[in-house]
């Protein structure tokens, strides 16, 4: 059984969809024989981007490997030269359960994301990370349940740690100052819509009226700049220009060092196919985290991962001030959550992999 990972995105590339990719290769490896294979890109590629995600086949591949897709965009491929046995994770379904993503796509895009779903229907077998999206493939695009494996989220609990004189090594490089008398309140991510980041900032803004001293440490690009600028004018209109510092893309290797120093993490998110990033990597670093609903938070971390509405930035508020008014609890928080995600590691999903790729051999025909 040969497995090719398809990569439109350098292995490299600091983001989610980079990060799975990097760590599927690698624990895979020790299984499987495992490649990454690259898009054949059309002619003009470099002039009009977007022909990225319509290729002319895979370069590297061999007629009989698996070809497991690690996102939607470029199953485009299916349409006009089709690979079999293929197989594709899909991490959310985007626009077609979230609103607010109808932001990110002028008609153009919406046409290109329609060309990848159509041959995303054509995968022979589906992976998702939660039943949210196991349900949204069934009811949206009409995808047989049989044809879906749910394999849940995994974190780097070695790359993901506590870690001891965090803050000394942050105001070294970043030049961050921190102050005890500050609480540090922790978002890692983009400024898309469906991070929801203005329900945060208002409940920042009200716990600043409550006499709340503290401040949001924000990690990671903008995802475009009229994300950056809507997040700046919300930052401006709420006076909190002094309250928000903003680090934009941060190596891999710094990042366990941002969980470290916050007193509190916090993802407001609309969206996630699984369990969220930030709530799954603070856990990693025994850091209490918040998350809205939107985040699936599995249910046997409930009692130690406090879930509030996407859209109530009272609700937030309450949650942020009722953690900071107890140290114990957070801490209480930090320990227990770093003994529930331990579990949910790379080796745990590279072998239920393994046997998602052995049911796809079994089918007749492929």
């Amino acid at each position: 059984m040969q497995v090719d990972l398809v990569a439109n995105i350098p292995l490299e590339t600091v983001s989610g969809i980079g990060r799975y990719l990097r760590e599927l290769h690698a624990h895979l490896q020790d299984r499987i024989p495992v490649r990454v294979v690259t898009p054949i890109d059309p002619p003009l590629t470099r002039f009009l981007s977007p022909l990225h995600y319509f290729p002319l086949g895979l370069r590297g591949h061999q007629p009989g490997s698996i070809v497991h897709f690690t996102q939607i965009m470029g199953c485009s491929l299916m349409l006009w030269r089709p690979v079999r046995p293929a197989v594709a994770t899909v991490h959310d379904l985007g626009v077609l359960v979230c609103p607010e993503d109808e932001l990110l796509f002028n008609r153009f895009d919406r046409w290109v994301l329609d060309v990848q779903l159509a041959g995303l229907r054509r995968m022979d077998h589906y992976i998702v990370h939660s039943e949210r999206t196991r349900n949204g493939l069934i009811s949206r695009l009409g995808i047989s349940a049989d044809c879906i494996s749910t394999v849940p989220s995994s974190v780097d609990t070695e790359h993901f740690r506590p870690i001891d004189g965090a803050r000394e090594r942050i105001g070294s490089k970043y030049g961050i100052g921190f102050d005890d008398d500050v609480a540090d309140l922790l978002y890692v991510g983009s400024e898309l819509p469906r991070k929801n980041l203005g329900t945060l900032l208002e409940a920042i803004a009200l716990l600043k009226t409550r006499g709340q001293r503290l401040r949001l440490l924000k990690v990671g690009g903008a995802g475009g700049d009229q994300w950056r600028m809507r997040f700046l004018d919300h930052i401006e209109g709420l006076g909190l220009e002094d309250s928000v510092e903003i680090s934009d893309v941060v190596p891999e290797a710094d990042l366990p060092l941002f969980y470290n120093v916050a007193d509190l993490c916090v993802t407001p998110t609309l969206l996630e196919g699984g369990f969220a990033w930030l709530a799954m990597e603070a856990m990693a670093c025994a850091r209490p985290v918040i998350a809205s609903s939107a985040a699936l938070v599995p249910e046997e971390a409930r009692s130690v991962v406090p879930v509030v509405a996407p859209h109530d930035p009272e609700a937030l508020a309450n949650t942020i001030q009722h953690c900071m008014d107890d140290k114990a609890l957070r801490q209480c928080m930090g320990t227990r959550g770093r003994q529930i995600i331990e579990s949910y590691c790379w080796e745990s999903e590279a072998q239920a992999l393994v046997q998602v790729y052995q049911k796809v051999m079994r089918v007749p025909g492929l």
